[in-house]
């Protein structure tokens, strides 16, 4: 938004809202623009309409809580903590020897909660494993990288730039590209499988068991 067009956003504030007398409204806009820069008039003219239809404080919004308002309109929304343990808890089930294929099926920020691919298969193979704890503890751990997400994506881009790269080479970043490495290690794994079976049964009538095998394991890569 700029300056030009957050002065009819002042107007709209001065009108609306008695209470919203600014000391200087020049000053005011160039606030206003520079906190908004990233975002169109019509995105933050539409986040004001909703607050003014849904706040009984009687006072004009801040620049955060439009910038709430236009990602909570435009944004589509996560999955709830139950809906993403539910994912976990399938997956888990088929982790005993495809962790990293499973693991590579999650949202993003569910696969961030979850740990490492291995993190599936050890839940898979524990005997002790006990569902009520682990799913607290997944939960916990979601709702951490849920809000962090939030908060981050409302951030300016230079400063969602400087957030990134304080992250490079960190101990998350080498978490991330071990769940890469496992996940492309876990397809290596099974385009060796198909070329030891295609080697055995090289000259051989294929049954149809080994057919599906085979059709079976390339539709996983």
């Amino acid at each position: 938004m700029t300056v030009k067009e957050a002065r009819k956003l002042i107007a709209v504030f001065m009108v609306t809202y008695p209470n919203y007398k600014p000391i200087d409204t020049e000053l005011a806009a160039t606030v206003w623009a520079d906190a908004t820069e990233e975002y169109s008039y019509e995105q933050v003219n539409m986040a004001l309409k909703a607050y003014m239809k849904s706040s009984t404080s009687g006072f004009a919004p801040t620049p955060g809580q439009l910038i709430d308002k236009i990602h909570f309109i435009t944004q589509p929304p996560d999955l709830n903590e139950t809906e993403a343990w539910s994912l976990v808890s399938n997956a888990i089930r088929r982790s005993a020897y495809d962790s990293a294929e499973e693991y590579a099926k999650l949202p993003p920020l569910v696969q961030k909660a979850v740990g490492l691919p291995s993190q599936l298969r050890t839940w898979a193979i524990d005997e002790e494993y006990n569902e009520q704890v682990v799913s607290s503890n997944f939960m916990r751990a979601y709702r951490a990288e849920v809000a962090r997400e939030k908060e981050v994506s409302k951030m300016p881009a230079k400063v969602r730039k400087l957030i990134q790269n304080a992250y490079q080479k960190s101990y998350k970043d080498q978490i991330t590209e071990k769940r890469t490495e496992m996940i492309l290690l876990s397809s290596e794994r099974k385009e060796s499988e198909i070329k030891a079976l295609e080697a055995k049964l090289e000259g051989v009538p294929m049954p149809d068991r080994v057919k599906e095998r085979l059709k079976e394991i390339r539709g996983a890569i």
